[in-house]
């Protein structure tokens, strides 16, 4: 999965889609998982209708009523919950973890690294880095080369497992564990068959929460639009955790909206600069009722909102979307298009993968409980945008989620020295 949040002041999102599309380019080189073909733009139009299990929720009050229970849950900041039980970690000084980036150019790469190495250091383990940028066959020479050091594991930090299963095989022919992180979704039961082949070969996973992300979207669809909106979503070939985004979108807006609509499209990430626009363009043209516009991750916002209010819609068609960026979120603020960005706590996937490392390490092998941890997710709309200081600090330390730039670290550092 690719996901672009801004870092420290880096945006996909400027002041013009020239500037977005000099940063694309970088952060293509950073897509190795991503096919570079044409982009897909095939339209689905879609009805929903509540299926016979959820005929009550179907209806327009019952659908409403459900997404609100839903969102709320996740609209506030809250305490760090332990993802699993209290260990000493003291076993793990001294040695190596090797950090295998899919590409240092990839911001969200570079904040979950970065969490990575405050956490592993903190506990006094060594960690060195090598960046695949973006080319796939490099994460498995990258795991190689980790093998040749002598690590005692190795991190994968973004790219999809299955697109570099023959260094993993050779780390688990040497007895050293893999941890995958940013990539592969944690799956739940619905998800698991589609999921789980791409953890094969895998210690542990510290995977973002795509479905959980997708379900709120459409959660805050049905309650924004009282159970009655046409929604164009802009989904991107390729990215695994795109691909459950969507579909628990769609699943979730059957079950809660029987007068909602969806028309799909699809482009790849390599084409965003050039067919995001002229898709939305288009499909506002051709279904002048839609009211509301998915793109899949918010960087795509870039191409996306420029349209919207070209076409002179920016008053009558609201942008939902997935990953809470700094751009998108200050837009958010201004009221420039977007009315909710569900926000992915990715400073807190960085201490879940080294949490899972560091029981390897320790020797503690990790229990499902642990396998199963997912960073943080927050919906943020105009409501609660304003609880929230919009700088990269409070992004960097996870604040936007805790309350506090420093409660991610506390929760983490108690747990691995054992109380």
């Amino acid at each position: 999965m690719i996901i672009w949040p801004e870092r420290s002041g880096f945006s996909l999102r400027g002041g013009s889609v020239a500037i977005a599309s000099g940063v694309l380019a970088l952060l293509l080189a950073a897509c190795g998982s991503s096919s570079s073909t044409a982009s897909s733009s095939s339209s689905t139009t879609k009805s929903p209708s509540a299926s016979s299990g959820s005929s009550s929720a179907g209806n327009s009050a019952a659908g409403v009523s459900q997404a609100s229970a839903a969102l709320a849950k996740y609209s506030s900041a809250g305490p760090v919950t332990a993802p699993g039980p209290a260990f000493d970690a003291s076993k793990a000084s001294g040695k190596l973890v090797w950090l295998v980036e899919q590409s240092s150019a990839n911001p969200a790469v570079s904040i979950v690294a970065k969490n990575i190495e405050t956490a592993l250091t903190h506990e006094n383990v060594k960690v060195l880095t090598c960046d695949a940028k973006g080319v796939s066959v490099n994460m498995g020479s990258c795991i190689q080369q980790g093998l040749s050091q002598h690590a005692a594991a190795i991190i994968a930090d973004g790219g999809d497992p299955q697109s570099f299963t023959s260094g993993v095989q050779a780390a688990n022919a040497a007895h050293v564990p893999v941890i995958s992180a940013l990539d592969v979704p944690v799956p739940n039961s619905s998800d698991a068959s589609g999921i789980d082949p791409h953890l094969t070969g895998l210690a542990a996973n510290a995977g973002p929460p795509d479905p959980l992300s997708g379900a709120l979207a459409a959660d805050f669809i049905v309650k924004d639009s009282n159970g009655n909106a046409h929604v164009l979503f802009i989904g991107s070939p390729g990215i695994l955790g795109g691909q459950y985004e969507e579909s628990n979108f769609e699943s979730t807006l059957k079950q809660l909206c029987s007068k909602c609509t969806v028309d799909t499209q699809a482009v790849q990430i390599t084409n965003w600069a050039s067919d995001l626009g002229p898709t939305v363009s288009a499909q506002l043209s051709l279904h002048p009722d839609i009211n509301y516009v998915v793109p899949v991750f918010d960087p795509m916002a870039a191409y996306t909102d420029p349209a919207i209010i070209q076409a002179g819609k920016a008053s009558s068609v609201k942008v939902v979307t997935v990953n809470g960026s700094l751009q998108q979120m200050t837009n958010l603020s201004q009221g420039q298009v977007v009315v909710c960005d569900v926000g992915q706590d990715l400073p807190q996937m960085g201490f879940l993968a080294a949490d899972e490392t560091l029981r390897y390490l320790s020797g503690v092998p990790t229990s499902s409980l642990v396998k199963e941890a997912q960073p943080s997710v927050r919906v943020f709309t105009s409501a609660n945008i304003g609880s929230v200081t919009l700088n990269s600090t409070e992004f960097d330390t996870g604040a936007w989620y805790t309350g506090s730039t420093t409660a991610l670290s506390s929760v983490f550092y108690k747990l691995w020295s054992g109380s």
